[in-house]
């Protein structure tokens, strides 16, 4: 007898990429005619190495600019300005790399969670179920398969078939194909210990359970695997707290950027908007100026709660002045329908193999930039990457976002791949250290929880808005380490729902021994953080006092959890600073 399984099948092209990194003869080449300009047969001597080696170790280096020939006083072999900059900062040696397509097709089974090749099974499309066999429905209400949910799996799967020297840099997302089928199974076969070649022993326990009671097994849904902490290099000078200091990161982001940009903003204003018109001209200006420079700008809005279009509409007038300034198609990548999520992220390239993401509560297409503001820059290379996976899982739900979501696993890809740099000179300074934790919509709550009853000294939360939710999400909590600690505050501007001004003064006055609940009028707080004794902050998009993240919908909300030295009391000093203001 058969049965069918619930399945997805994946095809695609993957970009995989052969690289050579630098001998110790290379550099030690670079390094000697950095500190002595010479000829091949001084290198050769004074290393001690075969002319032969010294030669077409030379030549390679010149290949990449790293080496030149200066013509006075007498002909010498010398580093060039780039080699001697790539020696003297943090940066690494470019290494030599080669790409090569691959094709894979893949079927990603729901039973056993398998990733096994298309050639070695038999799939059904869906319409063509046979009424001779048993099939595994699909799970109800499951979100689509997409180029994001796959690419750790096609990672998986081809780990074990490149060869040395090689990694997967990323699938081209443009050309795939994702399809749901039914995978086709012989239970005779079964018995017999005939399984699909790369079977997953969850597969083969519910077959076997299959062929002896005869009862079919369950499609499983894929487990939200929790975020893992990373060690990340982080400096307080990356919290970025205020309205003018977001303005002038954007425009340094931008200005910095080569190839691509990407913002992610709630919402988006329209030309006409008058309110806040003079700030964000600096922000089309800048994206402007980016175009005319040949770098490609990439364009999100997250609200699905638009009922007369008008972000859509607001974005296509975006559309129409950017494709203004440069003709050629391609570069101007704005994206009309919203990506369902209240994230704001900003992210580039940084012009020097690197890249930049900052994330928090800033809506950078609609902000008049008036009120306090509050977001985390991720440089390292490392945390970069973890960023562009945050806003590529987002944007990933947007069929008409396939290229921008390629861009992005190519560049995450690449910052992970990147090699340690070699250290400056006199370079004396180490910088400081911080464990990053990305946070989802529904890990918040829990987090604050934990925050209420691990403070030590101080609790602080700042939110834009208090609405119904806000005693069992936010005051409970605060009152539950009021009781044990005295520096406990809540900061909020504005009431949504049916909160009123009298409901939170009556819970001001009910926490007056416990909690400082502080109503911010001017500057209009916009900022959404929680910081609790010296070290501990979450940066987030999510008002705590006026939503709850719920877990069918993860992204809907992004948070990062950064511990390090002094990040919350470094907070805290530039948030009271800009209150003072």
């Amino acid at each position: 007898m058969k049965i069918f399984l619930p399945a997805w099948h994946y095809r695609a092209r993957a970009i995989v990429q052969r690289t050579w990194g630098w001998s110790p003869i290379e550099e030690m080449v670079l390094l000697t005619l950095d500190r002595m300009p010479g000829t091949i047969e001084q290198v050769s001597t004074s290393l001690k190495i075969p002319r032969q080696v010294a030669s077409s170790t030379i030549a390679r280096l010149m290949q990449f600019g790293l080496i030149e020939v200066r013509l006075s006083p007498v002909p010498v072999l010398s580093t060039s300005k780039i080699g001697h900059d790539f020696i003297r900062s943090n940066r690494a040696l470019p290494e030599r790399t080669e790409d090569r397509e691959v094709g894979i097709s893949l079927v990603f089974e729901k039973v056993g969670q398998s990733v096994l090749r298309n050639r070695d099974v038999m799939t059904i499309p869906l319409t063509k179920l046979r009424s001779s066999g048993r099939a595994v429905a699909f799970p109800l209400g499951e979100a689509p398969e997409t180029d994001d949910t796959m690419a750790h799996r096609v990672s998986r799967f081809m780990a074990g078939s490149l060869r040395p020297g090689e990694w997967l840099r990323g699938v081209q997302a443009i050309s795939s194909v994702i399809e749901q089928k039914y995978l086709v199974l012989d239970l005779d076969e079964v018995r017999n210990g005939v399984l699909p070649e790369g079977a997953s022993d969850l597969l083969i326990e519910a077959l076997k359970t299959t062929v002896k009671t005869g009862v079919l097994p369950q499609a499983l849904r894929p487990q939200e695997s929790r975020s893992l902490s990373t060690e990340i290099a982080f400096e307080a000078d990356q919290l970025i707290v205020g309205s003018e200091r977001h303005l002038e990161r954007f425009e340094r982001i931008v200005a910095d950027a080569k190839s691509d940009v990407f913002v992610l903003s709630t919402f988006v204003a329209t030309q006409a908007d008058e309110r806040g018109r003079e700030q964000r001209e600096r922000i089309w200006r800048t994206l402007e100026e980016a175009l005319s420079r040949g770098v490609r700008c990439h364009l999100f809005y997250g609200t699905s709660l638009d009922d007369r279009a008008s972000n859509a509409i607001a974005m296509e007038e975006l559309n129409k002045r950017l494709s203004a300034v440069r003709a050629t198609r391609g570069f101007v990548r704005v994206h009309r329908d919203p990506v369902g999520s209240h994230a704001k992220i900003v992210a580039a390239d940084d012009g020097q193999g690197g890249a930049v993401a900052l994330l928090g509560s800033c809506n950078w297409l609609s902000s008049p930039f008036s009120a306090v503001e509050v977001s985390a820059e991720l440089r390292e290379n490392q945390a970069a990457a973890i960023g562009l996976d945050v806003l590529r899982s987002i944007v990933s739900s947007l069929s008409s976002a396939s290229r921008s979501v390629e861009v992005l696993q190519f560049m995450s890809s690449d910052l992970r791949r990147s090699r340690t740099t070699l250290s400056p000179v006199g370079l004396t300074t180490k910088c400081s250290q911080a464990e990053l934790t990305v946070l989802y919509a529904d890990d918040h709550e829990r987090l604050l929880r934990t925050a209420a009853h691990d403070a030590i000294h101080s609790f602080v939360c700042c939110t834009n808005k208090v609405g119904a939710p806000m005693v069992p999400a936010l005051f409970n909590p605060a009152e539950v380490a009021g009781r044990r600690i005295d520096d406990v505050r809540v900061y909020f501007s504005r009431y949504t729902g049916p909160t009123k001004r009298r409901h939170v003064a009556e819970h001001r006055e009910r926490l007056h021994d416990f909690v400082e609940l502080v109503a911010v009028r001017d500057p209009q707080l916009h900022a959404k953080f929680l910081a609790w004794d010296k070290d501990n902050v979450v940066i987030s998009s999510m008002n705590w006092g006026s939503q709850s993240g719920l877990q069918d919908n993860r992204l809907d909300e992004i948070g990062l959890y950064l511990k390090g030295p002094d990040l919350a009391a470094s907070l805290l000093r530039k948030f009271e600073a800009q209150l003072k203001e």
